[in-house]
């Protein structure tokens, strides 16, 4: 909806940075336009009188040239989702439960707002970290104000895989929605995985799946967070807060904020600028004879150790993964995932948890549910019961159509019935109408 500028306020050479916010709307219908204009003014009206140490502070809102612009305070960090992105692997759980104890906080201050503010998109994306561990809750395009008796939201929004029940249209959202949204985002901290959205019939598998390094204490504060029934998660921000603050292991010491920063178009005073002091100057030691370096030692050769490939005998170096030879994998495969490509309507990314694996379609008459159900991706019953199988063996895994109605293709390829075709990183299975890409590593 918007792109985000670093800028620096004049006259050059100020040295006060602002993120500046531009409304840009990608797209051409005039209903969506006006939509995203309602939205950006409904954020500048939420953050002008908000004032928290976890919330970017607003310095301007204003429109040039038909183009809406928000200047909001620029915070030095990344969002979680890139920390998530650059590491690969589920981040620490210590820090991970000190960033949701600040999460609270911010959230125990917009549900304490008169109205209350329902922030409903929280999310990895949405949170940025400093170097500090300082928190910054940013992005309040969908945020709104909690209306007393209302049963349901005048819109459903939110994001997929994190937001609750209630905002598929299934009630007002409130403190609790947010709750849900901070344990989901938790989940796929502590995970590497974003959990399944919860207008799904299937339940997140559990968090011990994914890192079983956890404590019981913090899997816990997750599952009950994202609890589908509101009524059994935490009732408010403050609880969780006291949930986290127990589950750590050693007494919470708040991160240290920095200085806020200037009014917008005032520059600090020369008279109000740290002074530059001078350098130290080294002390010098009296100069002493250096000792003769010894002569290096040669190295002595160390032998390579190696092992041979049990399908075609050649001999590979003991950290290879593959045979040089014939391509054989050395090593067992490692967690793959099916990532849902067609029909666009989730960011849905199923692991491939069971051995075999069967993907199909459930059936309420028979009380049969796949491990993949495609039930709700699966637009005029185009995806049989039982359609296909995934396997998982030492040469990686495999993909069998079960002589479905519709068949089965990989990469545009149809599958013969009953055959076993090895799957590859990046392929596309078309199971019906439904498009999922095949993505692991060993």
């Amino acid at each position: 909806m918007a792109w985000v500028y670093q800028v620096e306020e004049l006259p050059a050479g100020s040295g006060i940075l602002w993120a500046l916010k531009e409304l840009r709307p990608q797209t051409q219908d005039r209903a969506e336009q006006a939509t995203a204009h309602e939205l950006f003014d409904q954020e500048a009206r939420l953050l002008r009188d908000l004032d928290h140490v976890n919330i970017p502070k607003i310095a301007d809102f204003f429109k040039e040239a038909g183009r809406a612009c928000l200047v909001m305070e620029f915070v030095w960090g990344e969002s979680l989702e890139k920390r998530l992105t650059a590491t690969n692997a589920p981040l620490l759980e210590t820090d991970v439960l000190k960033w949701a104890v600040q999460l609270c906080e911010a959230l125990d201050y917009l549900h304490t707002r008169q109205p209350p503010i329902i922030f409903r998109d929280m999310k990895p994306s949405n949170v940025m970290v400093t170097n500090t561990s300082l928190v910054k809750l940013i992005d309040f395009g969908i945020a709104r104000t909690y209306k007393v008796g209302k049963k349901r939201d005048t819109v459903a929004m939110g994001s997929e895989n994190y937001a609750a029940p209630e905002q598929w249209g299934k009630g007002q959202t409130d403190a609790r929605s947010d709750l849900y949204g901070l344990g989901a985002t938790m989940y796929h901290l502590l995970a590497n995985m974003a959990p399944t959205p919860a207008f799904l019939p299937s339940e997140p598998l559990p968090l011990a799946n994914y890192n079983s390094a956890l404590s019981p204490e913090t899997i816990a504060i997750v599952e009950k967070a994202m609890a589908r029934d509101r009524l059994k998660r935490f009732q408010s921000a403050p609880e969780m807060r006291q949930a986290l603050l127990d589950a750590l292991p050693a007494p919470y010491v708040a991160p240290v904020a920095p200085a806020p920063p200037p009014a917008a178009g005032r520059t600090a005073p020369d008279a109000a600028r740290p002074k530059q002091q001078p350098a130290p100057q080294p002390v010098r030691a009296a100069a002493q004879p250096e000792p003769a370096a010894p002569s290096p030692a040669r190295p002595v050769p160390q032998p390579v150790s190696r092992k041979a490939c049990p399908s075609c005998g050649r001999s590979n170096i003991e950290t290879a993964r593959f045979c040089v030879g014939c391509g054989y994998a050395l090593v067992p495969p490692g967690r793959a995932i099916l990532r849902i490509v067609e029909p666009v309507r989730a960011a849905w990314e199923m692991p491939v948890s069971h051995n075999p694996m069967l993907l199909g379609r459930a059936s309420d008459a028979e009380a049969y549910r796949p491990d993949f159900d495609m039930t709700f991706y699966d637009e005029g019953d185009h995806v049989s019961r039982r359609h296909a199988r995934i396997t998982r063996g030492r040469g990686g895994y495999f993909i069998t159509d079960l002589a479905s109605s519709n068949g089965t293709t990989v990469n545009g390829y149809p599958l013969l019935p009953h055959r076993a075709y090895q799957l590859r990183n990046g392929d596309r299975i078309q199971v019906g109408k439904v498009v999922i890409q095949f993505w692991w590593r060993w």
